[in-house]
């Protein structure tokens, strides 16, 4: 036991012998100076993500920016020129902002220098928005509703519609606003206001009103500039409705929108040199079983043009030849079994043609035959007849055909 202990002993001090052999203290190893960092000579990098307010105040315009690193302070421009330097802060206020677009660019600065380039953004102060024009309400266009459009106001974040002066809505965005709420049958009074952070325009008014006793009326008011072949295919600019230019002998025409005397536009249709005809087609006309229509259309042409209505008893969007297929009264062409459908004399100024439909009665095929005269019955609309095919078709070599105000409307 007693040699346990000594050997233990002399164990413990070589240990700690060995271990405080030498010391060490700071600056006793040498140091290669070629591996010490160089101080950094260039400026910082621009700032990134810079953003400045657009219509969102109406007495400043604030600008925003990401900090960046090795910055000591930032350089705010406005549109080109110094508006603030030194700044510590990642942000800036411009109280003698502009309401026209402004250009805001932000330098970074360091002791080496500024950065060399900078991100633009644009802002602009709020305003008061001018009044609104162009506002304009359909008159017994739809049946169940009225559609009301406007020009863009500029500062307008949003707009109010209103009714005999009550609100309709006051978050319209967007310039059109559909009133099919219990839409009013006679001309009624509109109102519109633009709303931005700063204010409301003055108000303008309109008048407008639903006409349920229309059920078709092709909007000559759009915008046809320089269409052709297959352009009249779009079911939302034309109310799901889907009108198409139908050609035979060629595949070449041209259209435009036209102002009349009383600035309304209507379709202007030119035959190209050598063709037969241009067909106007309307296939998707809804019609109610049991009750009886006019059609009325304004038209101005050199030769004579023939109306057809036909039923697509097949379905496949084109109309049945044969006169049993029509709803007025037609003759048969013998020479292929079509029919003539009922012609309208051509005149070099504007005529409107009207006719009730569905009748039977004589066979015809005079210029614009008097349906009284003929003997004409007016019947109603049965079962298979709900859809059927509206065409106008214009027989010339040559020459050009306008068309205004194509409308199917219910008798009452």
């Amino acid at each position: 036991m007693i040699r346990k202990n000594i050997f233990l002993a002399l164990l413990t001090i070589t240990i700690g012998f060995a271990g405080c052999e030498e010391e060490y203290t700071i600056g006793d190893f040498e140091t290669d100076a070629t591996l010490a960092p160089e101080a950094r000579t260039d400026g910082p990098v621009a700032p990134s993500a810079i953003v400045a307010s657009y219509d969102a105040f109406c007495d400043k315009v604030e600008i925003n920016w990401m900090p960046t690193v090795r910055t000591t302070a930032y350089d705010v421009y406005k549109n080109g020129e110094i508006l603030a330097a030194g700044l510590t802060d990642t942000f800036y206020v411009d109280t003698d902002a502009m309401t026209v677009d402004t250009e805001y660019m932000v330098y970074s600065l360091n002791a080496n220098g500024g950065s060399e380039t900078s991100v633009m953004t644009v802002g602009r102060m709020a305003a008061t928005p001018p009044t609104p024009t162009n506002f304009i309400a359909t008159d017994g266009a739809y049946e169940a509703k009225v559609d009301l459009t406007w020009d863009a106001v500029d500062f307008a974040q949003h707009y109010i519609v209103k009714r005999d002066g009550v609100v309709l809505s006051d978050a319209v965005i967007g310039t059109s606003f559909s009133d099919s709420d219990n839409a009013p049958t006679e001309a009624t009074e509109y109102s519109l206001i633009a709303v931005s952070v700063c204010g409301v325009s003055i108000e303008v008014t309109t008048t407008g009103y639903c006409d349920p006793l229309i059920a078709f009326r092709f909007p000559f008011q759009e915008n046809f500039e320089g269409f052709t072949l297959g352009a009249l295919t779009s079911a939302d600019q034309y109310g799901g409705f889907n009108p198409r230019f139908q050609f035979t002998d060629g595949p070449n025409a041209n259209g435009s929108a036209t102002i009349k005397d009383d600035n309304t536009k209507y379709i202007d249709l030119k035959t190209a040199a050598g063709k037969q005809s241009i067909q106007f087609v309307f296939p998707e006309v809804e019609l109610l079983v049991g009750e009886s229509y006019r059609i009325s259309f304004d038209v101005k042409a050199p030769q004579t043009i023939s109306l057809h209505m036909g039923v697509d008893k097949t379905g496949d969007g084109f109309m049945g030849k044969y006169v049993d297929d029509y709803l007025l009264p037609t003759k048969e062409n013998t020479k292929n079994g079509n029919a003539y459908g009922v012609n309208i004399e051509g005149t070099g100024s504007w005529k409107t043609v009207s006719y009730e439909f569905p009748q039977t009665g004589a066979e015809t095929q005079d210029n614009d035959p008097d349906a009284g005269t003929m003997g004409w019955t007016l019947g109603t609309i049965q079962e298979g007849q709900q859809r059927p095919i509206i065409q106008l078709q214009m027989w010339s070599k040559d020459g050009t055909y306008a068309i205004d105000n194509i409308k199917i409307e219910l008798i009452d």
